[in-house]
């Protein structure tokens, strides 16, 4: 089932997921789960499966997402090979997915959860679109339920309890279009852009000098974070990231550049405000002249260790992986943070993220049956609490 998910590409942009939720649909049906499609706009899909339904006990949401990161040339081929599965969102998020519709046939199999448990397959994630979760929740809430866990890419040697917040903005110079052989009285747009681009930048490396002075309160956490992340993960997920995404702009070689639009993504620690970088961007813009459009922004958000559903979890991966796993805050963002914006208590536990994005991205199989006992476990641990 793995395999045919990531023979349907599904990549945002544009955002199509149509042939993805397709495949689901299609192993809902024969695993006998109750799937509802919403279609809020072509090739937007959002998928609401009923894995047990309860009119007591807790109510447990699962989410995952169908769109993947676009690929730079011919999409990746999907296939297996020595114990991992190739293809483009192997691990962001189509092995995530897999394991859940596993677990949910399995749970649904057995038919005795104390509660109720629903798994919701997105569009729109990579992009934080309206479409997706944000969509789902506004045109039903109930789906918050009380507890939600998330198979995004983490390691399953970390329980992901918290998330920087994000700040995605344009920056936009007009100019005029001049012959570039002759006389101007202004540089290009694009120089002029690019010249703002390494400002923000430079300042954004002395806000994280300023950061970095502070110690670290939990070292082993530190320790943890960077063996499953990678070395310096846990200094970034105090510092803000700065990505120049796309820059647009000129006409010809031989011509001055009369504009250049630049796109920017900030990842935010919860020591800094969102709308501190906002300010930040908005001072050096009107600077030099050019104008600050924000695409989009949400502040860092966290989930208390002590919650059941965290529980539930850190017992369930120490059950099968033999080690305890640490709380820790991811690099990115995911879905789980609109349930935490929600007042809801969410976790990320998934594969590792070593290749994502990658063009040559796999998951491992083993990995993927190990999440699928720690999703099964985690889910009755919970559900059974709330009776």
């Amino acid at each position: 089932m793995l395999l045919q998910l990531l023979a349907a590409p599904s990549p945002n942009p544009p955002g199509d997921v149509a042939a993805a939720a397709d495949v689901v649909v299609r192993y809902c049906q024969a695993a006998g789960l109750p799937c509802v499609v919403h279609r809020p706009a072509a090739g937007r899909r959002n998928l609401v499966i009923e894995v047990a339904r309860s009119d007591r006990g807790r109510h447990l949401v699962w989410n995952g997402h169908l769109d993947t990161f676009p690929a730079a040339g011919e999409f990746p081929r999907a296939y297996s090979e020595q114990g991992r599965v190739y293809g483009r969102g192997a691990v962001d998020m189509k092995g995530g997915v897999a394991a859940f519709l596993v677990a949910a046939r399995q749970l649904h199999e057995q038919g005795d959860l104390p509660g109720s448990l629903t798994l919701t397959l997105v569009c729109e994630e990579e992009t934080f679109g309206p479409l997706g979760a944000r969509g789902l929740l506004a045109r039903a809430p109930g789906l918050l339920g009380d507890a939600l866990v998330s198979t995004e890419p983490s390691s399953l040697g970390l329980v992901r309890v918290a998330e920087r917040g994000f700040l995605w903005v344009k920056l936009r110079f007009l100019g005029q279009s001049l012959h570039s052989a002759y006389p101007s009285q202004t540089e290009g747009a694009i120089l002029r852009m690019a010249a703002l681009v390494r400002r923000v930048h430079d300042l954004v490396g002395e806000l994280n000098t300023r950061l970095a002075a502070v110690p670290s309160s939990d070292l082993a956490t530190d320790e943890a974070v960077d063996k499953h992340l990678g070395a310096g993960a846990s200094g970034i997920t105090r510092s803000v990231s700065l990505n120049v995404g796309t820059v647009h702009g000129g006409n010809a070689v031989n011509l001055q550049p009369s504009s250049c639009e630049v796109t920017l993504d900030f990842r935010i620690p919860k020591t800094v405000e969102v709308e501190d970088i906002v300010a930040l961007v908005a001072a050096e813009a009107e600077r030099a002249a050019a104008t600050v459009e924000v695409l989009g922004r949400g502040p860092a958000n966290e989930t208390d260790g002590g919650e059941a559903i965290v529980t539930a979890v850190v017992d369930a991966v120490t059950g099968h992986t033999g080690a305890r796993p640490p709380l820790s805050t991811g690099l990115g963002c995911t879905d789980a943070r609109l349930w935490r914006y929600g007042g809801v208590p969410a976790c990320v536990i998934g594969p590792s993220p070593a290749t994502m994005g990658a063009e040559s991205e796999f998951v491992q199989l083993a990995e993927l049956e190990t999440l699928v006992g720690i999703l099964k476990d985690s889910a009755r641990a919970f559900l059974l609490e709330g009776q």
